[in-house]
């Protein structure tokens, strides 16, 4: 990233036009193919927040202690486009859990499918202006060439690109804490220009509306300043830490505005709201439960996950979902830091790379030491700051080749080596269409994310394709959402509290007034409630199973293929 290389490199135009060419594309095409097990929760959590919001009621505009503002800001946008009269019926909160919503929906000649379409896209819109704006941010402090690819290799990452198409926090939180850091970077390394400091507040301030774990943010930025005291500028250093603390204190105020200006919740109960978040936030993460299961705070009970075994499993779920590309770009990235060049590696470069990594270590150390779940989608903002490191990485090696080797230093050759890594990038996604986050390196056997509702779009269309399909009725095990928005026939969900409570009786009750038996047995295989359950199906041959990728995903079974033998051993408990 030698500054007289600047001479090959294009403006900046032709640079974003790129960019766009390369991440829309992916972030858009077939954005509603699938439903993830978790999505009917936030589809329905965003539509009883725009009725709150339509009708006044700012007290109840929080759903869970994410708080997930942002996400139900991409459902209201949504029905805002969609189905604007939704708040006009009086028909008041539907439970998240119960598919009540959906018939509501259905009885007024609308389909949550097409609800998912538009907020999906509402919130990609978002996910698109952040990029442009990390670039903007990154061209600052690096070569511009380096900034189009670290976007582009982000962007279109597989396990990103999976989860940011997805109605969910993850992919927004990652890219806004990016932005936040680079805006704070910017400030503090290039121009002193209050619009990057009120870019680095807003973005933390959105960041903190979508999930509390952005927090790791205030540490980063507050490094950033800590740092800068020691940067000789002539001032007196008592000078230097009253500037320092102002800074800090009013990058915290004024996302503290943003974070109550956007959600009306705060407006009315700011405690209520706080408590909610935090408090079940803390609850989780030293409880291992939230609020309402443990009860209340206690201190004396806080607890912390010891040893390395989850750092090393969310370390291998990063190796698992990621790309060739990102693995050597971060490695170039991590040996070039140490390179005396300082054409190549000049100080913002430096410090811009170890504050990504260090981000990119928090997110892994935040979970792994907290109690609660694991999913490897909770270090998506460690993905996104790994894959901007790499893009870093791969120029700086770029152009320390091409100081070495003239006949490489072409703008013609440097665009062409540009284009081959972001297009092997997103090469190694598309194969995967359009369940990304499943992609996984061929090492392994099975990805990181691994039966999160793919597969279940594919055994509505099948069924959706039998004669008479809406009069058909579908017993399916975590089918709502996932099966049923893609169904025009009845969905029954086959609830897993039945397996727990070996509630048998139930399930034949059900079974035997379905017309198919749909079975995930993606999860359902690795339950221990559904053994005995599957046990009874063994000699049973499904009417149709579903393989992605050489994985089995899905079992349908057609009722009256099943003999009597089969609910005689279900109801008998053997």
């Amino acid at each position: 990233m030698s500054k007289p290389m600047k001479k090959n490199i294009p403006n900046w135009p032709i640079m974003l036009i790129a960019l766009l060419a390369l991440i829309i594309p992916s972030h858009v095409i077939g954005i509603d193919k699938v439903v993830t097990i978790d999505e009917p929760w936030w589809v329905i959590s965003g539509s009883n927040y725009y009725y709150a919001l339509t009708h006044g009621d700012f007290a109840n505009t929080i759903y869970d202690y994410h708080p997930a503002v942002t996400t139900t800001w991409m459902v209201t946008a949504g029905m805002l486009s969609y189905f604007p009269e939704y708040r006009g019926f009086g028909q008041g909160y539907f439970d998240v859990r119960k598919p009540k919503f959906e018939y509501f929906m259905k009885s007024h000649g609308k389909e949550v499918i097409d609800l998912v379409r538009n907020s999906r896209l509402f919130q990609t819109g978002l996910l698109i202006t952040l990029a442009v704006l990390g670039y903007f941010l990154l061209q600052m402090l690096i070569d511009r060439r380096a900034a189009f690819l670290a976007i582009a290799l982000a962007m279109n990452g597989p396990f990103f690109l999976g989860h940011s198409r997805l109605l969910n926090h993850e992919g927004m939180l990652a890219m806004l804490v990016l932005v936040s850091l680079l805006g704070m970077q910017v400030y503090l390394n290039k121009e002193r220009k209050l619009l990057y400091l009120l870019i680095s507040e807003a973005a933390f301030g959105l960041a903190q509306l979508t999930k509390s774990s952005s927090i790791v943010t205030v540490g980063v930025v507050g490094l950033m300043i800590f740092i800068g005291l020691f940067k000789q500028d002539g001032r007196p250093l008592i000078s230097r830490i009253w500037e320092a603390i102002k800074t800090f204190m009013g990058w915290m105020l004024a996302a503290a505005i943003v974070y109550i200006v956007l959600w009306p919740g705060m407006w009315v109960a700011p405690g209520e709201m706080l408590y909610g978040v935090f408090g079940n936030a803390f609850s989780y993460a030293f409880q291992g439960a939230r609020l309402d299961v443990a009860g209340e705070l206690q201190p004396s009970s806080f607890q912390l996950a010891t040893g390395f075994s989850t750092i090393l499993l969310y370390l291998q779920r990063w190796w698992i979902s990621s790309t060739v590309i990102s693995w050597l770009g971060l490695l170039l990235a991590l040996v070039m830091a140490f390179s005396k060049d300082r054409d190549l590696i000049y100080a913002p470069v430096r410090s811009t790379i170890g504050y990504l990594v260090l981000t990119a270590a928090l997110f892994i150390l935040m979970f792994s030491v907290a109690q609660g779940r694991n999913a490897p989608q909770y270090i998506l903002g460690s993905f996104v700051a790994l894959d901007v490191v790499a893009g870093i990485g791969w120029v700086c090696f770029l152009a320390w080749i091409q100081k070495r080797l003239a006949v490489l230093d072409r703008a013609y050759i440097s665009a062409l080596i540009l284009f081959v890594l972001a297009a092997f990038q997103l090469g190694s996604a598309l194969p995967y269409y359009p369940y990304y986050f499943t992609y996984k390196n061929s090492i392994v056997s099975k990805p990181a994310v691994y039966g999160y509702g793919e597969g279940m779009d594919i055994a509505a269309d099948y069924l959706s394709q039998k004669p008479n399909a809406r009069e058909i009725r579908a017993y399916v095990y975590n089918g709502m959402g996932t099966f049923s928005f893609f169904f025009p026939g009845e969905t029954l969900v086959l609830k897993r509290i039945y397996l727990v409570e070996d509630d048998f009786a139930t399930i034949a009750s059900e079974m035997q007034s379905s017309d198919y038996l749909v079975l995930y047995t993606a999860v359902q295989n690795n339950l221990p409630e559904s053994v005995d359950f599957l046990h009874t199906l063994r000699d049973v041959q499904p009417e149709k199973t579903i393989y992605i990728n050489g994985l089995e995903y899905v079992s349908i079974y057609k009722i009256s293929d099943i003999p009597e033998s089969v609910y005689d051993k279900l109801l008998n408990g053997k």
